[in-house]
């Protein structure tokens, strides 16, 4: 039977992430595209209309995925901290099942020669640090920094712990470290609750 486009398209979508991590972005070929899918190069530009279409398709899923990721994460959190700890993980738990996202997410020839794929990514972490900023406002007196100061804070420490991580060939447990360190962070950007009496 006959595959759909949309069927087609997003193994098309699988190839470029699987290959990315393994050759890395840059050097990732359509060819190797659609060797890996079993179907011609031509065939690849008929689901996407060049390479710049095909990197922003890339984007779209990995932006949609990461957006349910952190729906569901932060689905049950009744606490504005809780809520903060189960989306710093969630993203590291994102970037440990697919380590191509990192390598993309990083690649400067990306998104200096796409600036559609870089505003879809500029987008997404736009709405992380908002997401985020939000809960750090919600902590209200206890917040020891301005909220947006602390969104940005424990942005950059799942991403300097995620790049340290693939530097290290994967060498220690990213979700274990990322929760590990955040934990420490969050002790200084939000003053403990006072006991009750």
């Amino acid at each position: 039977m006959r595959k759909t486009a949309e069927v087609r398209r997003m193994e098309i979508v699988e190839a470029v992430l699987r290959l990315s991590g393994e050759v890395g972005p840059d050097r990732l070929t359509t060819q190797a595209v659609a060797d890996a899918v079993g179907i011609t190069q031509p065939a690849v530009f008929r689901h996407f209309a060049d390479r710049k279409a095909l990197w922003v398709g890339v984007a779209t899923v990995i932006a949609e995925r990461m957006r349910s990721t952190w729906d569901v994460a932060t689905a049950e959190a009744t606490l504005p901290l809780d809520a903060v700890r189960r989306l710093i993980v969630a993203q590291a738990g994102i970037v440990a099942e697919e380590p191509s996202i990192l390598a993309i997410l990083f690649s400067h020839e990306l998104r200096v020669g796409n600036p559609a794929l870089a505003a879809v990514f500029r987008g997404l972490m736009g709405e992380l640090t908002a997401r985020l900023t939000a809960r750090f406002v919600a902590c209200g007196e206890r917040a020891t920094v301005a909220p947006a100061d602390a969104a940005l804070l424990v942005l950059g420490l799942v991403q300097s712990t995620a790049l340290r991580w693939s530097l290290v060939g994967g060498g220690f447990d990213l979700v274990v470290e990322v929760r590990r360190l955040l934990d420490i962070q969050l002790a200084g950007l939000v003053a403990a609750e006072a006991p009750t009496p």
